[in-house]
């Protein structure tokens, strides 16, 4: 019985936080980078023109997009605690482009050419669009 209550509390104090408290269990996830870092990334690989897309729980900044042309450019960054990405789709359901599925602190920029039009933007990970992380994206000629 000893042996057992000393094991739980090894396992509880390997799992703390400092100040005691539960670290929470994120599936899939790693630490997310500083948000130094994370903006550097959006800087270095994302074209001039791109619109910078923050992607978070459960949520997409800025949910409403509107860009000018048919070269559109995304740089999204994750500064979330849990994995997203970001995909477009057009009216009728078909998917246009996507990210990879970006881990805390991750970017990637994306780019299509789209024709003028309202688009959705959304994390397709199960749920995470029902659980807000949608926007619109509407391209203008």
């Amino acid at each position: 019985m000893k042996l057992l209550f000393a094991g739980m509390l090894l396992f509880l104090a390997g799992c703390s936080q400092p100040g005691g408290s539960l670290a929470p269990v994120v599936p899939n996830s790693a630490s997310p980078a500083p948000a130094s870092v994370a903006s550097s990334a959006v800087a270095s690989t994302a074209p001039a023109n791109a619109t910078a897309v923050i992607v978070k729980d459960f949520k997409i900044e800025p949910a409403d997009i509107k860009v000018q042309g048919k070269a559109v450019s995304l740089a999204v960054t994750n500064q979330g605690p849990t994995i997203h990405n970001v995909t477009i789709r057009d009216a009728s359901g078909t998917v246009i482009v996507a990210t990879r599925d970006l881990k805390p602190g991750e970017s990637e920029t994306i780019s299509a050419t789209l024709a003028p039009g309202t688009y959705v933007l959304f994390c397709s990970l199960p749920g995470h669009e029902s659980l807000g992380t949608k926007g619109t994206l509407e391209v203008s000629p």
